[in-house]
């Protein structure tokens, strides 16, 4: 029988790093408490690696690697993780929306990359005037990689504000525009998936400042504020408070979401034409 906890190892080198940590530990007879204890880490992140919901970091790939005598293979597994399209700035943010049990984003100009199509994400990739293209197609993977948290057992639910601005920037053409505005309205008939959306007519001056994510992890705030060159993740009780109050006064401006749902539709129409 399979394990329901074991994750596909095709889904992203986190999951096949957690994988393989988990193979290993298993042929070397060991639980993850017993494993936890050698390496002196906890059982519940040696847990949370092999599920994929936590990045592993070196120190604890070198000691999972010396411990299980592996000659430096969870170590290479480590740098896939580590190059996987990702940022380093960008890995402490994927490892709180690993582990979030909600999620807030509130976008005024693109969709949310938890929410993007294949052809959008990799429309806005090649639009990075210093992006290296070679490393193109892992970028976009890596983005799409992080949607698999809405197909776990316990996915967090999301609450997405988009302006609706958002629905008419012509990202990538009227085709990549209609078939993403199509994605949006299936993904919020997921059940832990809400989306609204800002009417140009609310002139909603708090959301002018800039997008950004709040996180509940393990009953803490955390939030991610968007910039031109790297995000920054914020775990200032205050100042997630204040991102929190602001979040509350641009949703009071947002449609409700079947009125959202139905406005998105339109614009999916009006990007046919």
């Amino acid at each position: 029988m399979t394990d329901k906890h074991e994750h596909n190892p095709e889904t992203s080198p986190v999951h096949r790093f957690g994988y393989e940590l988990r193979r290993r530990r298993l042929s070397a007879h060991l639980t993850q408490e017993g494993l936890a204890e050698k390496i002196g880490y906890s059982g519940g992140l040696v847990s949370m690696v092999e599920t994929g919901r936590r990045m592993p970091k070196a120190d604890f790939a070198q000691r999972v690697d010396d411990q299980l005598q592996l000659n430096g293979v969870l170590l290479r597994m480590w740098d896939e993780c580590r190059a996987d399209g990702v940022q380093l700035w960008f890995i402490p943010w994927l490892e709180a929306e690993l582990k979030a049990t909600t999620l807030h984003s509130w976008q005024h100009s693109l969709v949310p990359g938890l929410l993007q199509t294949p052809d959008y994400a990799r429309t806005l990739f090649q639009g990075e005037p210093q992006f290296q293209r070679s490393k193109l197609d892992q970028a976009v993977t890596a983005r799409l990689d992080r949607q698999t948290i809405f197909e776990r057992e316990d996915p967090p639910m999301m609450w997405a504000v988009l302006d609706e601005v958002v629905l008419q920037r012509p990202i990538g053409g009227a085709s990549v525009m209609r078939k993403q505005l199509e994605h949006l309205v299936t993904m919020s008939d997921h059940p832990c998936i809400a989306i609204q959306i800002v009417p140009f007519e609310a002139a909603c001056t708090p959301g002018l400042l800039g997008a950004f994510i709040l996180a509940n992890v393990q009953g803490q705030d955390v939030a991610y504020l968007e910039s031109a060159n790297e995000g920054k993740v914020i775990a200032s009780p205050e100042d997630v408070r204040n991102l929190r109050t602001r979040y509350d006064a641009i949703r009071i401006h947002a449609l409700p979401q079947a009125g959202s749902k139905q406005l998105i539709k339109e614009w999916a129409q009006k990007w046919m034409s």
